[in-house]
């Protein structure tokens, strides 16, 4: 069973080196890896600067050899030869897939109206498939007549939002059969009130079965990425006793 680790890599703060905040986190990382399928990495989640996901991913791989590594790329305030640059850099650091979304807007980043559909077409056309999968993302309950443009861009395959019901899976999988879908799953933690509130998100759901749900989901997909931005410990004990 393949049960991926979603890590956010810490805050740039003006007081702490990307040197101190690596280490400790890669450090975490390799022990989560130790007890999953994989490990992947978010890029500048609701907009803060954030350590690189390319460096935690060098740095992640150096400790651990063979580590399954997949990170997201937002492309909102990316010129093409950056993007090209970030696509290069993950093939080159080990990474096997890249979710290509365009991020989310601060007020002070430009937006360069990339559509990640667009770019996975452009990378596609480059042959970057060859070497690096690439995803797009997928609402919980999508509209499948305005996913034209990201079906047509042919990825690899699609990474859900947070979902909370097993037929929300099983209804993008019905629709989009020929693809890769990694549905995302939020740790049900009280620690993990706030981000269930912000994606609006009901944990009581599965609380009660959690291992059990992700079975079933598992059972349909073939992979799982869980994500606990409150509560790693927890989680960890989860991975830990539920290795598969």
């Amino acid at each position: 069973m393949t049960l991926t680790y979603e890590a956010n890599p810490p805050k740039v703060t003006p007081n702490t080196t990307n040197t101190d905040n690596i280490v400790q986190f890669v450090n975490r990382l390799g022990r989560t890896a130790e007890v999953c399928g994989g490990i992947h990495i978010t890029e500048n989640v609701l907009g803060y600067s954030r350590v690189s996901p390319i460096l935690v991913g060098h740095h992640l791989y150096e400790y651990m050899p063979g580590v399954i590594m997949t990170l997201t790329m937002r492309v909102r305030d990316k010129s093409t030869s950056e993007i090209d640059a970030f696509v290069h850099d993950a093939i080159d650091e080990e990474f096997s897939g890249v979710l290509v979304v365009a991020g989310d807007g601060t007020l002070d980043s430009p937006n360069l109206n990339h559509a990640p559909s667009s770019v996975v077409r452009r990378l596609r056309k480059d042959g970057i498939d060859k070497n690096l999968k690439l995803y797009l993302s997928v609402p919980v309950n999508p509209v499948y007549t305005r996913m034209t443009s990201k079906i047509n861009a042919q990825p690899h395959g699609f990474m859900t939002q947070v979902i909370q019901d097993y037929s929300q899976v099983e209804d993008i999988m019905t629709n989009l059969p020929d693809f890769d879908i990694i549905p995302i799953v939020l740790y049900p933690s009280p620690k993990n009130h706030k981000a269930a509130s912000f994606l609006q998100i009901d944990m009581s759901q599965y609380v009660d079965n959690f291992p059990s749900f992700v079975d079933k989901i598992h059972d349909l997909t073939g992979n799982v990425l869980l994500t606990s931005p409150g509560d790693h410990a927890s989680l960890y004990e989860f991975l830990a006793t539920h290795r598969y």
